[in-house]
This record gives C-alpha cells, sequence and structure tokens, in this order.
C-alpha cells in the first residue's frame, strides 16, 4: 500500500539512541505511511537511516534476543532487497515501454505491428548476436559466407584452404548456432 507522500512529518529515531544489543532492520516500502504510523501506534521505533548495503529508507527497528538471531534477520532482509532489485532492473531490461515500440518501428494502426512480435523479434536477435559473438573467427567467416550468399569457391580462396575445408567448417558452424538457438524456433 505504497503512496507518494511527504513523510518529512514522521518522527524518527537514531537507531544509536534506542540502546538495543542486538538490533535489527525491517524495511518498510518507500511511501508507506500507513505502516509507519502502525509501528508508531506499536511502540516500534522508526529509523530513516541507510544500512550498509541497503538503500536509504524507512526501517523499524526490533531488538532482537541475540547477535545471531540479529544478524539472521538482518540478512534475510538484505537478501530480499537485493533479490527485488535484480527482478526490478531485470524487468527493465526485457521490458519496452510504449515509446520505446514506437521508436522502433510500431505503430497500432498496423495490424502486421504486434508487440509481442516485436519483442519475440528482438529476443531471438539478441541470442543470436550473442551466439554469434562465441564462435571462432573461422566460424563466423563461414556464416558470413552463407548470409552474403558468397561461393564456396571465393571463400575457400580468400581463406587458403579447400573447399571441403570450408564446407565442413560452415555446416560446424550452422549446427554450433543451430544447437545455441534451439529453445528460440
Amino acid at each position: 500500500m505504497a503512496k507518494n507522500v511527504n513523510l518529512s512529518n514522521v518522527a524518527t529515531v537514531n537507531p544509536s539512541t534506542l540502546n538495543y544489543p542486538h538490533p535489527y532492520f525491517v524495511p518498510i516500502d518507500d511511501g508507506d505511511e500507513e505502516t509507519i504510523k502502525f509501528y508508531k501506534r506499536n511502540d516500534v521505533p522508526v529509523a530513516h537511516i541507510a544500512l550498509p548495503g541497503r538503500m536509504k529508507h524507512y526501517y523499524a527497528v526490533f531488538n532482537a534476543d541475540t547477535q545471531e538471531y540479529a544478524d539472521l534477520m538482518n540478512r534475510t532482509y538484505n537478501n530480499w532487497e537485493k533479490k527485488a532489485a535484480r527482478a526490478k532492473a531485470s524487468q527493465e531490461e526485457y521490458e519496452s515501454s510504449y515509446d520505446v515500440l514506437v521508436e522502433n518501428g510500431y505503430d497500432a494502426k498496423d495490424d502486421t505491428n504486434n508487440p509481442e512480435e516485436i519483442i519475440a523479434y528482438k529476443t531471438v536477435i539478441n541470442a543470436l548476436t550473442n551466439a554469434l559473438d562465441e564462435l571462432t573467427d573461422e566460424k563466423l567467416r563461414a556464416c558470413k559466407m552463407v548470409a552474403n550468399r558468397e561461393s564456396q569457391r571465393e571463400v575457400a580462396e580468400e581463406l587458403g584452404i579447400s573447399r571441403r575445408t570450408l564446407r565442413d567448417r560452415k555446416d560446424s558452424a550452422m549446427k554450433e548456432l543451430s544447437e545455441k538457438l534451439k529453445d528460440y524456433k
């Protein structure tokens, strides 16, 4: 229930003044004034701080019975925040906004430009580019020969190898690419 509100009027504490021997910190979603008020009503201190490895925002501060338990809780919440940050970064990397789709040629009036097809095409192109980057120079040259419809005789002469050797390398490169891209068929 996160809201974009001004929390400058929310009283917070400095965790060092709490005299908790084993503190652990529970993150509160940015702008979630209701949760902060809930903790305050229940006499749970709230701090607006930046903890090591975490972003600066509001935390409810609790005292654990042992340092081991406090460390466990802090690691757990830290791992959750890192996982959420990775998920958000991944989402931003793989999702396209409407503006980006328009820049890449999407026209809502044109039925042939389906956003799903554009994203699928982009995914396949990225996978192909990555697979080509992993090929040796000789195999990459063989793939370019196929893409440019060059004759095997000319390319074999250029590389100083026999046509049979070139054909074998081309077949090997195509098989390797096919294997790497089998999930995209």
